[in-house]
């Protein structure tokens, strides 16, 4: 086919060793509807349907600064990884985009692993704009995981 461009998958790897246990820090992210209550990188969530957690669970994720998104969990191992595909509004810069987060129990702590594929918008200005919005989803990642870090840890010695 002449004249068609198929954009590539980008992806984003982001990791954080955290001293909280691996139960409070799944507890934080197996709240799935509510995760802007544990970090305030989302300006809100909710529930989709009646379903909160395990596959097929979703959720409407209200970006920063703009957009949005549903997200629908695919693959949910308790305690230890959460899969999601995410359809993002016409306001977002992506197509579509898929998450993996994993937990492993590290050294006494956990180790936190969040893995973000995605498709730029704009064909071949997507191109140009891709490492931007890497730039941009890192940090917001990594602001995320730390969150996560500081609310288990809290949680967690309260229990």
């Amino acid at each position: 086919m002449l004249g068609v461009v198929v954009m590539s998958a980008r992806h984003i790897a982001v990791q954080r060793r955290m001293s909280a246990s691996p139960g409070s820090v799944w507890d934080l992210y197996a709240d799935f509807p509510n995760l802007a209550d544990h970090w305030n990188g989302l300006r809100a969530t909710r529930a989709i349907g009646d379903r909160t957690g395990g596959v097929g669970a979703r959720r409407r994720v209200e970006l920063k600064p703009v957009g949005s998104m549903e997200e629908t969990v695919t693959t949910w191992d308790e305690g230890r990884r959460i899969d999601t595909q995410n359809k993002p509004n016409w306001s977002v810069p992506f197509k579509q985009a898929e998450s993996t987060l994993t937990l492993e129990p590290a050294d006494g702590g956990t180790l936190v692993a969040f893995d973000y594929r995605y498709v730029p918008r704009g064909g071949p200005l997507g191109r140009i704009t891709g490492p931007l919005i890497d730039k941009m989803l890192k940090a917001t990642f990594t602001d995320m995981l730390a969150a996560t870090d500081k609310e288990a840890t809290a949680s967690g010695s309260q229990r």
